[in-house]
């Protein structure tokens, strides 16, 4: 029976200057609003593998409105030689990050169609016009999809707590928007949008690195990475717990200084060779570093902590895994405890923030010898 299509657009909100529009079978509508805003140019389509099949409907309707498209992948998306007005990213962040930068070295809209529920990156960087959410093409998407989904804003406690970490004991506050967890009466076009507004601002917490961590450690070892949000989330709980044991113990003190030039072959290795600025060395015996801010933190460790405890994640977690066929027995073998003490330890010379200074101190190091010697 065919969906009865929605008036295009059907505007839900605003993210930051971007519209987001929401309905069912929204690309038999696309065309007019991408028409309107081509003003009778070319449009050009881009897609990812998420978003193979539904790029391929999405143009055959709008060519079929009469528009003319141009299609590329969004590995060769730059390639394009015609003047399209619009590009159009189908699929997940990948295609996102195609069209964006498709639109901006053409001067062209840039409007996307996720066929996931949104990646906390979609927005990052601005530039986007419009995010269009079919809830007709995400109700279809992969069930881990929707519990990376989750996952990001499962999440969002811990960002709370490194807000107020950054605040009293770095005094760097940041202003952004509070976004609320996923609640029982949510459509899978509202956690999209949450999604989206968690991550608008581009700004990368210590649980974002963690999973990038965890992503480069899976495919060293031969392993599919999982989804983004997945990694973030679990991170996420091991970071709350490291943190509340880490404030909760004066032995810091007792620990040898990090390994940073190990810590930097690591992660130039995991990178592909490519060295770049991927390195923020703590420097352990700098007065205006380390003694400041163990001064400080002794300050507030009181505070943190009591911030931690109303960050518990265990409700969350239990929630998040029951999205999963199987309760999150995947994670038994997607990574070891050993790999996210890694993860960790090389996510603290980027990240900065408690974790870095925890690196710093060389507890990682400490762990991972611990275990060793086990």
């Amino acid at each position: 029976m065919r969906c009865e299509v929605t008036p295009f657009p059907a505007l839900m909100c605003k993210v930051g200057e971007t519209e987001v529009y929401t309905g069912r079978a929204l690309r038999e509508s696309l065309g007019e609003y991408l028409d309107a805003l081509a003003g009778g140019g070319r449009v050009l389509v881009t897609w990812d593998g998420e978003g193979g099949n539904e790029a391929k409907r999405t143009t055959e309707a709008l060519r079929g409105f009469g528009l003319r498209v141009t299609e590329k992948p969004d590995a060769d998306v730059c390639e394009a030689e015609e003047n399209c007005l619009v590009v159009l990213g189908v699929g997940g962040e990948r295609a996102a990050s195609a069209a964006k930068r498709a639109a901006a070295d053409r001067g062209a809209d840039c409007v996307l169609m996720p066929v996931i529920p949104c990646e906390d990156g979609l927005l990052a960087g601005g530039r986007v016009t419009a995010v269009c959410l079919d809830a007709e093409v995400l109700e279809g998407a992969p069930r881990d999809s929707l519990a990376a989904a989750a996952g990001i804003l499962f999440a969002l406690p811990l960002r709370r707590f490194e807000d107020v970490y950054a605040e009293k004991v770095l005094a760097e506050p940041h202003a952004e928007e509070r976004v609320s967890t996923p609640s029982e009466g949510d459509g899978i076009a509202d956690t999209a949008v949450k999604v989206m507004r968690a991550g608008a601002s581009g700004r990368r917490y210590a649980a974002d690195v963690t999973a990038e961590m965890l992503r480069l450690i899976a495919l060293s070892k031969g392993k599919k990475p999982r989804r983004k949000g997945e990694y973030v989330f679990v991170a996420a709980c091991a970071l709350a717990a490291f943190y509340k044991a880490y404030l909760s113990s004066p032995a810091a003190d007792t620990l040898i200084p990090a390994d940073h030039c190990r810590a930097l072959d690591e992660l130039v290795r995991l990178n592909g060779g490519e060295e770049g600025n991927i390195i923020q060395a703590f420097d352990i015996f700098d007065v205006s570093g380390y003694f400041r801010i163990n001064y400080i933190l002794g300050e507030y460790r009181l505070d943190l902590i009591a911030e931690l405890a109303g960050a518990e994640l265990g409700t969350s977690a239990r929630r998040w895994r029951r999205m999963y066929d199987d309760a999150g027995f995947w994670m038994k073998s997607a990574f070891t405890s050993g790999d996210m003490i890694r993860a960790m330890a090389l996510a603290g010379e980027t990240a900065g923030g408690l974790l870095g200074f925890a690196s710093a101190t060389g507890v990682f190091d400490a762990m991972e010898r611990a275990g060793k010697e086990q």
